[in-house]
């Protein structure tokens, strides 16, 4: 981790740190989850199939307004890290061969005629790496979304517990976004150009 990096972190750590445990640790509580008061859920239709309070594990009765945006804050950042490790992993993954061509040079490759014109050159061509690691992995993510989506319809279907079909919908949506990370990794080339601008 570069100083810089550490540095920010740091400083985003020392503002929010206590703001977040002053918000866990005040505030006031929130309305019931669910049918009826008490930490027992109320069956609704007891000759219904239909059991979205059921579920692998134990959910909070109340929650706050401070603690759940303390929740929403860590997702948020969550999200911002995934989104930095990603670009971090493609750019890593992308550059495992060299760059075809020289700055300013132009590419020893087939590359779409618009790509270079009078006003416009190719900086960096690096080619897709194309490997049979990048076709399994790719193969075995598709298999893994066709799964959790069949999953999530069997239980939208059938119980719809609630739990399960957030865990199903939310794998489903990882998933796919690991499976388009792995296409664009493994079988979408780097390109760099640069233009001749008038202004």
């Amino acid at each position: 981790m570069r100083r810089e990096t550490a540095v920010i972190l740091l400083l985003i750590a020392v503002v929010l740190l206590p703001m977040w445990y002053v918000a866990l640790t005040s505030g006031t509580e929130g309305g019931g989850i669910g049918v009826g008061t008490g930490a027992e859920p109320v069956a609704v239709n007891t000759s219904s199939d239909l059991q979205p309070a059921s579920g692998y594990l134990p959910g909070p009765v109340e929650v706050g307004v401070n603690q759940a945006g303390v929740v929403a804050w860590v997702a948020l950042l969550g999200m911002v890290g995934v989104m930095v490790g990603t670009k971090r992993f493609l750019d890593r993954i992308s550059h495992l061969d060299d760059s075809v061509v020289a700055d300013g040079g132009r590419a020893t490759v087939s590359v779409p005629p618009y790509m270079e014109t009078e006003s416009r050159r190719i900086l960096d061509y690096v080619p897709a790496v194309s490997s049979r690691t990048g076709l399994l992995v790719v193969a075995l993510l598709s298999w893994v979304d066709v799964s959790f989506a069949a999953l999530l319809t069997l239980e939208g279907l059938g119980p719809a517990r609630t739990q399960f079909l957030g865990t199903y919908a939310g794998m489903l949506f990882l998933s796919l976004a690991l499976t388009v990370l792995a296409y664009t990794a493994y079988f979408v080339p780097s390109i760099t150009v640069a233009e001749t601008r008038d202004h």
